[in-house]
């Protein structure tokens, strides 16, 4: 294996991408998970169908109409849940069938695809780009540069909406930060992920870690663990048994949440 990554830069592209959406995605998980944010990460995964369909019939960047649409997504759900009054779950699931309606009709009237529709939906980091190594770093260094500006912000939003606008905290900018970037993130790992498995790296770091941890920064750190190791080892399963890296990286994940959500119950009853 060591000799094929040695010798083939697509490898390499592949397995640099993989990990750094990984990291990308064990930043953005806790927020998600504790700020019950689960369906946003999904709904934002859908959105981008619509980006990747108006791609494909105007022979544009897949990449950018993608991040149009799903921020676009991130803004309206932001929008009717804190103006409108609407609950969160609710606004998804009213926007997410539209979204993924608007992108079927395009298509319906597009004569042929430009953009390869599998790859987003199901994933293939084997056609990961460098271009695609940029964005996702860039994405990658706004996380960390957000985290270091609302860090005190997030301490108390994450733990209750309430005090921290007690406390002063601008909870709607925040909010909408947020939610803005959990769209930058799902775009970013839509070609390792797919639209259909992305709840495998926007939910389950932020899940094994909130199960382990006792305060942010260990919720953090232990969700990059989980992340980065899942992720690496789904690579190699895939590579060494010739499957698909999105589904491989999915179960390993989901098997090693599994292991330690019974380690930690039985611990718990002694």
């Amino acid at each position: 294996m060591l000799a094929d990554f040695l010798s083939y830069e697509f490898l390499r592209t592949a397995l640099v991408g993989t990990v750094l959406v990984s990291i990308l995605a064990a930043l953005i998980s806790p927020i998600v998970v504790y700020r019950r944010m689960e369906f946003i990460g999904d709904g934002v995964a859908h959105a981008t169908f619509a980006g990747l369909a108006i791609a494909s019939v105007l022979s544009f960047g897949a990449i950018t109409l993608a991040t149009l649409s799903s921020m676009f997504f991130a803004i309206f759900v932001w929008y009717f849940s804190r103006k409108a009054k609407f609950s969160e779950s609710s606004t998804i699931g009213t926007l997410l069938p539209v979204f993924m309606a608007f992108g079927v009709v395009l298509l319906s009237k597009s004569e042929s695809y430009t953009v390869d529709l599998s790859s987003y939906l199901f994933g293939n980091v084997l056609l990961v780009s460098s271009s695609d190594i940029v964005f996702v770093t860039v994405i990658v260094l706004s996380a960390m540069v957000f985290y270091l500006f609302f860090w005190r912000d997030l301490v108390y939003y994450v733990a209750d909406e309430k005090s921290a606008q007690f406390y002063g905290i601008n909870v709607k900018l925040l909010s909408l930060l947020i939610m803005l970037l959990v769209s930058l993130a799902v775009v970013a790992a839509v070609k390792v992920s797919g639209i259909i498995l992305m709840g495998t790296y926007i939910v389950m770091p932020g899940v094994f870690a909130k199960s382990i941890s006792k305060n942010l920064k260990g919720i953090i750190f232990n969700s990059l663990m989980f992340s980065t190791v899942n992720s690496f080892l789904g690579f190699v399963i895939a590579y060494h048994f010739d499957l698909p890296p999105g589904p491989a990286i999915a179960l390993t994940s989901f098997a090693f949440l599994t292991a330690t959500i019974l380690l930690v119950r039985k611990s718990t009853k002694r």
